[in-house]
């Protein structure tokens, strides 16, 4: 093949779609089913707003790049528009308005704001009405932003690819990335020998020992979680795409299906794998909007992981180290307009087409001292959960752990992940993340054990979930008592 894609999300698919239209062969592996991995649990925000902000990236990046980056995620706009137009996709596809607005005094940050994004090129208007049922006391309106069901959009994108030449293998998982142009992809269903690899796996999955450019490149990522309720309303909200200015914030967007009126509403985040009670936090995401809106019932609720880089714009491009192999990971919960960024960027790159965005995005940029001061605490904090948490236990005796719940526990002078299932079962693994050796910690909403420094997560048995490990947790045996 000429590539192999690890990774049916958006970045994969995206690439793919280009990569086969120039003429090359693709071959896309993903671990699950077509858009089941972190882009099935997107809230589908197609917007040309970064989270961290114009008037940031434009004081972290100088103002031709931070318009290279508002120019960037207006073509992403655009390239999701064409992809639907031209394939007819039923995607639910439509242009809506986004504002950023506070319920507070926040009137200086907004008008600043949107002042910097008209600097760059965004159209950008600071107002008082923002149309929202409760208080709201300025915003700043976004035209001509977009959403859309963004399953329904990647699995027309998958067929579009399959055919002709090209592939897309579904639960074929990457198991490990050998040679040099070629590669060999090894999967749980075969090999894929390919000239060039993208990972388009949220996050570079890598052997340590073999890629440690990919390694350095998780230190320069902090992985988050993020919490979403789907709520049925009394009575529609106008539509758009809302964002408040809150810590931690929240953002907003209206679908309506089958007649009935849906608000999801997204926030709480927090970082992955640290001591929080993630039920907790869907409790206070269900408060906000009860508090908010007209509520007929809460549904449905969901997280997904996300990671946030040192300076506020993804990794794109080319490994440091690896020549042909392409990695794009660092999204900032931003991962359809991202994603598609990474798509259109990537191809060109393979194809040896010039394309504005590729030192901006380059993963071996170096940035500023805000920048360096973020890599230094970020892996402080890394450091002290790899020495700390071998200190930490939960319960000390395996009958502490309660039906449907995991502990950690020491047994023997090994530290295990112990889960207890609902017919009383025990399922025990090391507590040791097979990425970097840290201790996993317990996500008692996914039933999943997530690592708090580079952000693997793995099932409640120990699969990889997502997250840069390739291997599963080592099972162990424990005595039931």
């Amino acid at each position: 093949m000429d590539v192999a894609i690890a990774g049916g999300g958006i970045t994969g698919l995206t690439a793919a779609l280009l990569l086969k239209r120039a003429g090359l062969s693709v071959a896309v592996v993903e671990a699950l089913t077509i858009a089941g991995g972190v882009t099935a649990y997107t809230t589908a925000h197609i917007s040309e707003v970064p989270d961290v902000g114009y008037k940031t990236l434009r004081s972290t990046f100088g103002e031709s790049d931070a318009r290279l980056a508002a120019d960037a995620r207006r073509a992403a706009i655009e390239r999701i528009a064409q992809f639907v137009s031209e394939a007819q996709i039923d995607c639910q596809f439509e242009r809506v308005t986004g504002y950023l607005y506070a319920e507070s005094d926040d009137d200086s940050m907004l008008e600043s704001e949107a002042q910097a994004a008209r600097g760059l090129g965004v159209d950008a208007t600071f107002s008082t009405a923002v149309p929202l049922p409760f208080p709201v006391r300025a915003g700043v309106v976004f035209p001509n932003q977009a959403q859309f069901n963004a399953v329904s959009y990647l699995q027309a994108l998958a067929s579009l690819v399959d055919g002709d030449g090209s592939y897309v293998f579904e639960r074929s998982r990457v198991l490990d990335v050998t040679g040099s142009s070629p590669y060999q992809i090894t999967t749980e269903q075969g090999t894929v020998t390919a000239r060039n690899v993208i990972l388009a796996t949220h996050t570079p999955i890598h052997d340590i020992a073999n890629m440690q450019d990919l390694y350095l490149l998780t230190t320069k990522l902090t992985p988050y979680r993020s919490y979403v309720v789907a709520a049925q309303l009394r009575s529609p909200v106008p539509t758009g795409q809302f964002w408040d200015t809150m810590e931690p914030y929240h953002y907003t967007r209206n679908y309506t299906n089958a007649q009935q009126n849906w608000l999801i509403v997204g926030g709480e985040d927090h970082k992955t794998g640290e001591d929080v009670d993630a039920l907790e936090r869907y409790q206070r995401l269900e408060d906000y909007v009860r508090q908010r809106y007209e509520v007929e019932s809460i549904d449905y609720r969901w997280s997904a992981q996300w990671y946030e880089p040192i300076d506020g714009l993804p990794f794109i491009g080319k490994s440091l180290a690896h020549d042909h192999l392409y990695v794009a990971t660092g999204f900032s919960g931003n991962g359809i307009s991202f994603g598609t960024i990474a798509g259109m960027l990537l191809s060109d790159q393979i194809l040896g087409r010039e394309n504005p965005w590729g030192k901006l995005y380059d993963p071996g940029r170096i940035k500023p001292l805000a920048s360096a001061q973020q890599f230094v605490s970020q892996n402080l904090q890394v450091a002290a959960h790899f020495v700390g948490d071998r200190f930490q236990t939960d319960v000390e005796t395996l009958d502490e752990i309660p039906r449907g719940e995991g502990r950690r526990i020491k047994l023997e002078n090994e530290q295990l992940a112990v889960y207890r299932d609902d017919v009383g079962e025990l399922h025990a693994v090391s507590a040791v993340c097979t990425h970097a050796g840290c201790i996993v910690n317990w996500n008692n909403a996914e039933k999943s054990w997530d690592c708090p420094c580079h952000g693997g997560r793995f099932s409640c048995t120990g699969n990889v979930l997502n997250g840069p490990p390739m291997n599963p947790l080592d099972a162990k045996t424990v005595d039931r008592p």
